[in-house]
């Protein structure tokens, strides 16, 4: 119970953003209830969340300025997780080490680590623009799932009535999302692939 309080009390979410607008209230409040997720959200990243309320506080603020640009946000705690989630993710890249192989370890593994980097890349680029075919909803749900959170709280979260809708909704929001990705993407993804495929082969020639 006391390191509980401890915790909540390291959350201090400012009354004005960076703008100086004052901050809507449902924001705060809805800060306060997503803090105990929040921090697991930062510990998963950055291994310790010593950064966790500043993260979430810059997430209520990013979350204000937005909402003073006439951007609609339906589900407040939803946006902050993803927010913090971004920010954590974002840190972590920053914080990396490099480090250093000599040249003969680059020689060997230049062919096969190409590869797999293009693979990941293609990969990558996929999981991007299949998430653009989803609604708003969609991404929402699909965000929180990639954060492990189970259906009852994505229900909770994002309205439904139980875990078991909101499963089935976005079952169906991937289904229509499948579709458009079809359309719009799978073959002029599966070219460039090929281009690439071709150009290492005669690489090697």
């Amino acid at each position: 119970m006391n390191e509980r309080k401890e915790t909540i009390a390291r959350l201090w979410i400012r009354d004005r953003d960076s703008l100086g607008n004052t901050v809507d209230h449902r924001l705060i409040e809805a800060a306060h209830r997503v803090w105990d997720r929040a921090r697991m959200v930062v510990i998963r990243y950055l291994a310790e969340d010593t950064e966790a309320p500043e993260i979430l506080e810059t997430a209520v603020d990013s979350a204000s300025r937005a909402m003073r640009n006439s951007d609609s946000i339906q589900f407040f705690e939803a946006y902050l997780l993803r927010s913090v989630a971004r920010e954590s993710v974002r840190r972590f890249r920053r914080h990396q080490r490099i480090q250093y192989v000599d040249s003969a370890d680059l020689d060997r593994l230049s062919g096969p680590v190409q590869a797999d980097l293009d693979q990941l890349l293609d990969e990558a680029k996929r999981i991007e623009l299949f998430r653009a075919c989803m609604d708003e909803h969609g991404r929402s749900m699909y965000d929180l799932r990639v954060l492990d959170f189970d259906w009852r709280s994505i229900a909770k979260l994002m309205g439904y009535a139980d875990a078991h809708c909101a499963e089935v909704q976005f079952r169906k929001k991937l289904d229509k999302a499948l579709d458009r990705f079809r359309v719009n993407h799978d073959s002029r993804l599966k070219q460039q692939s090929t281009v690439r495929i071709r150009r290492a082969s005669n690489s090697h020639d």
